[in-house]
């Protein structure tokens, strides 16, 4: 008990200390994977992970408590490499607990991308044996694993088999090993993720049993940098530990284990306040129709617009289910509209009650660095890209209403992507009623998530063009007006 208590306490204060993002979960071996066995997932390029786990056993004759500590580097799109050290307690309880061994290893994904379901990965491992024994410190084992592994949104399969060719010390001779394994992983919540394996090894001597045991557990993300891991295990067979209790910390600097939670909105009053401390950048936005018949440019000290393609005759149906939700109006402060400042012209009071047909307009679409990497909140650029916008939407006077729509890519769950595009579709109307002065009756908002694609999720490029938020102008279709007032007022 002792033991337990100082090594989770070592790991608490090391790794909260350290706390980094990460993308894939290192095993108690280093390679990344469920609890003990590897999966065919590679940590991606240019992170780094480290852990830091108590293993407890109980066994007939002896019991085992030891501290193990691994790292694990990310080398390409489609290799890591990894080690780790079996008990920072050096106790001499490696024995006992079966982990008697320090590794280094590569793993490579060998078919199957990144993104795909199906993927078959291939490990390569050294291992050091570190014993009180002097003849058995020091062997040096060689294994290889294929590994192959299932992955959808919210479970997986993973199976892994492979060849063990071990050292053998001076007073007895080992045998060379096969081994298997297998996993089951399941999410029941974006944040846990429950797992069950059993693994297996032949005889290691002649006569004796290999070692077998079936483990249950779990992973809770702490955030999207630190993960907690449990597990319980139970020995199958006389070579392993009748009862083993994992417990351990990993972190990693990456893009997050976990399928990130939706971030807070940034306070607009803290947003007013920051100060660049690079100039602003030329960016051109391309809207997809043009503002007026003509073709025209627009430019500001910081932006330009450019208007080249022509007008759609696209009918969307404007469901009242959509109305964004009601803003904050004690924030309205009438000096920071768009840089002209102009008063939005007086819209109709009438809008249908139900569902009516609409005509888009215009359509305006906002490239990803409008917001924050991960967030809803509105960068400066897309603020000022909002204003020019609502500028020339003020200079024209019509009867319009505005349907703004985010978008992600395929990345991360799709309750996650949901609750992101829906969150930036609001905030970009929030920032055109509190500080362009559009009426909020008018405004729309919709989250499509991943669902509406226009470039192919599988490159870098192509998910950048998914990640947007589009601004539609829509003129109701005359046969489709009614008559019922609104209840508020136009902005004016």
């Amino acid at each position: 008990m002792r033991y337990l208590l100082i090594s989770v306490a070592v790991s608490v204060v090391l790794l909260l200390a350290t706390s980094l993002p990460c993308f894939a979960t290192p095993t108690h071996y280093g390679s990344s994977g469920l609890l003990n066995l590897p999966t065919a997932q590679t940590l991606n390029e240019g992170n780094i992970c480290v852990g830091l786990w108590t293993n407890c056993t109980t066994g007939k004759d002896q019991d085992g408590v030891i501290v193990p500590a691994t790292i694990t580097l990310g080398l390409g799109t489609f290799m890591e490499v990894y080690g780790s050290y079996p008990n920072l307690l050096f106790n001499d309880d490696e024995e006992a607990s079966g982990r008697g061994f320090a590794d280094l290893g590569f793993k490579f994904r060998i078919f199957g991308k990144r993104s795909d379901p199906f993927r078959l990965g291939l490990d390569l491992q050294a291992r050091r044996s570190v014993s009180d024994n002097a003849t058995r410190d020091g062997l040096t084992d060689y294994a290889t694993t294929l590994i192959a592994s299932y992955k959808q949104e919210t479970y997986g399969f993973h199976a892994n088999a492979g060849y063990i060719m071990n050292e053998s010390p001076d007073d007895i001779g080992y045998d060379d090993q096969l081994t298997l394994g297998g996993g089951i992983e399941y999410y029941p919540a974006n944040r846990l993720r429950t797992i069950a394996e059993i693994s297996y090894e032949t005889e290691k001597v002649s006569g004796l049993d290999g070692p077998m045991e079936a483990t249950l557990g779990f992973q809770y993300f702490l955030t999207p940098h630190l993960t907690m891991n449990v597990g319980a295990g139970m020995g199958l067979t006389d070579a392993s530990p009748d009862l083993r209790i994992l417990f351990g910390f990993s972190t990693c600097q990456g893009v997050g284990t976990f399928n990130r939670p939706v971030p807070k909105l940034v306070d607009s009053a803290k947003v007013d306040q920051q100060v660049p401390t690079v100039p602003a950048k030329v960016i051109k936005v391309r809207p997809l129709t043009p503002l007026i018949p003509q073709a025209a440019a627009v430019v500001s000290p910081v932006s330009q617009i450019e208007l080249t393609l022509p007008e759609p005759k696209e009918q969307v149906t404007v469901d009242p289910v959509d109305r964004m939700p009601s803003p904050d109006l004690s924030n309205l402060d009438a000096s920071a509209v768009s840089p002209v400042g102009l008063p939005m012209p007086n819209a109709p009071d009438t809008l249908p009650a139900g569902a009516f047909q609409a005509t888009v307009y215009r359509k305006f679409r906002f490239p990803e660095l409008a917001f924050a990497l991960d967030q809803y909140a509105l960068t400066a650029e897309g603020e000022k890209y909002l204003s020019l916008v609502a500028e020339e939407l003020r200079r024209e006077g019509r009867d319009f209403v505005i349907s703004v729509e985010g978008h992600t890519d395929s990345i991360g769950s799709e309750t996650y992507n949901q609750n992101l595009s829906f969150q930036r579709a609001v905030s970009a109307a929030t920032h055109l009623v509190l500080r362009n002065g559009l009426d909020p009756m008018r405004m729309f908002v919709k989250g499509h998530g991943e669902s509406i694609s226009i470039a192919d999720n599988t490159t870098e490029d192509g998910r950048t063009k998914n990640r947007r938020v589009e601004l539609l102008v829509l003129i109701p279709m005359p046969a489709a007006k009614g008559s019922n007032q609104l209840p508020g007022q136009s902005a004016k």
